[in-house]
């Protein structure tokens, strides 16, 4: 079967989504050299922005409208598989809702590869990997994901990029160990960059207060692409779960990330992050609630250890 067209569906909204999913995406790009491989996601994922310089994804389609929540039809996907033919769909997904996608691969004479119609409550990435392994008849050993970006191979710099963001209080670490870390790393020479939105605009204020004997980069105010300008040559991320993590990661930098309330599993795909649980804990998922029980010196020591 000669492969000359290829949609990968992958449906979970958010940025720190993409970034896991996305060494999936390259396996089955490096499986079918030829192929031109779309990408169907939704808006929140940022992929236009963060896949720009990536040769290896080459059209992204949204299943949602401009401008709303509301996803796209039936009409938008059979114009879709209609005008493009593909010859396999990949889809990251589980359940009857997106019986839709088989049905329309198998309509257009499609090989269809997707999770199956009963979800299974497992680790969202061992999944990924696992199917990858037997659609693609390969085995990966390598922990890495990959973010494309001009210039990628100049000098890492003394700076730090610290994740205020979040996407709950519940998943954020307290502003007084952020403000005593920062006194860390400012005595010892770094930079600091703090990574948030316009949600932690109140956080990063007081963080600039505290410490306005420095200057503090911040990112609330750039979009997504000029913020992976200035922080692609970053030596470190430190910080909550949160999108700007898995870029750091991406990105080549060692990423440690402080899990109280988010699957820490999750950090498997990639080698650069070094996950940080509370002492005491083996694992950490949803409703974990314990980002205060993670201390300033453990974070540290973690820290020190590692970044050799």
């Amino acid at each position: 079967m000669v492969v000359k067209k290829i949609l990968i569906v992958e449906l979970r909204p958010g940025i720190g989504d993409l970034c896991m999913f996305l060494p999936r995406f390259h396996e089955i790009s490096e499986k079918y050299p030829n192929a031109y491989i779309s990408l169907l996601t939704k808006k929140r994922t940022k992929a236009l922005e963060l896949l720009k310089y990536d040769t290896k994804i080459h059209k992204i389609e949204f299943i949602d409208k401009e401008n709303s929540k509301e996803k796209k039809g039936l009409k938008f996907l059979y114009k879709l598989y209609k005008e493009n033919k593909f010859d396999i769909v990949f889809s990251y997904q589980y359940g009857p809702k997106y019986l839709k996608y088989v049905l329309l691969g198998k309509l257009f004479n499609a090989k269809i590869y997707f999770y199956g119609f009963f979800k299974r409550k497992e680790s969202m990435m061992m999944r990924a990997i696992a199917s990858n392994e037997k659609w693609l008849q390969i085995k990966i050993t390598q922990r890495c994901s990959k973010i494309l970006t001009p210039n990628q191979t100049l000098p890492k710099i003394m700076q730090v990029v610290i994740g205020v963001g979040a996407s709950g209080d519940n998943k954020r670490w307290p502003i007084l160990n952020f403000d005593k870390l920062i006194n860390y790393f400012k005595n010892n020479g770094y930079e600091i960059i703090l990574a948030g939105g316009q949600m932690e605009l109140e956080i990063i204020n007081s963080l600039k207060k505290s410490h306005s004997d420095i200057d503090i980069t911040s990112l609330e105010n750039f979009n997504l692409e000029d913020s992976i300008k200035i922080i692609k040559n970053a030596k470190y991320h430190i910080g909550n779960d949160s999108g700007f993590m898995h870029i750091c990661a991406g990105l080549g930098m060692k990423s440690f990330c402080l899990y109280g309330d988010t699957p820490s599993e999750d950090s498997f795909y990639n080698e650069k992050i070094i996950p940080i649980l509370p002492i005491g804990y083996r694992h950490i998922t949803h409703g974990s609630r314990a980002m205060n029980k993670i201390g300033l010196e453990q974070v540290i020591e973690i820290f020190e250890k590692n970044i050799y």
